[in-house]
């Protein structure tokens, strides 16, 4: 076990490896989806999901539900790319990689074509648009 008391063995990169290992072992933040789910990468937060989602705590509940009730879902890669997907079929001039502002508001109208055609889920008794659960499924891996 490495030992960071003797600061003469400590290197900058033995900290940074052990601080990494920590973070890794013990889990990472307090949300249950972080890094065992997220497949081998990370849950990065995308720039334009800050200014998608307003209330985080409120996504993170609803989102947590549709993950529990949708497993498939439970990988960051997966849902951006399924976001990404849907959003490309609606709106063809924008993508998650364009501005953060020009992707939040394609997806803001995506949500509201979503809800006028009907696809929607019921997620813990309310209903959500099926973008609009996974941005929130999203917003609960990330934390």
């Amino acid at each position: 076990m490495l030992t960071l008391f003797d600061t003469g063995l400590c290197t900058r990169r033995t900290f940074l490896l052990s601080a990494l290992l920590s973070l890794t072992a013990g889990g990472f933040g307090s949300s249950r989806y972080s890094l065992a789910n997220s497949g081998s990468e990370p849950c990065v937060e995308p720039p334009w999901l800050r200014k998608t989602i307003v209330d985080r705590q409120a996504a993170a509940r609803f989102g947590r539900a549709y993950l529990d009730s949708h497993p498939e879902y439970r990988h960051c890669r997966t849902l951006i790319t399924d976001i990404e997907r849907t959003l490309k079929r609606q709106d063809t001039s924008v993508s998650l990689t364009a501005n953060a502002d020009q992707t939040a508001s394609a997806l803001q109208r995506l949500l509201r074509k979503e809800y006028a055609r009907g696809e929607v889920v019921s997620v813990a008794g309310w209903v959500l648009s099926k973008t609009e659960a996974r941005l929130y499924g999203l917003v609960a891996m990330i934390g």
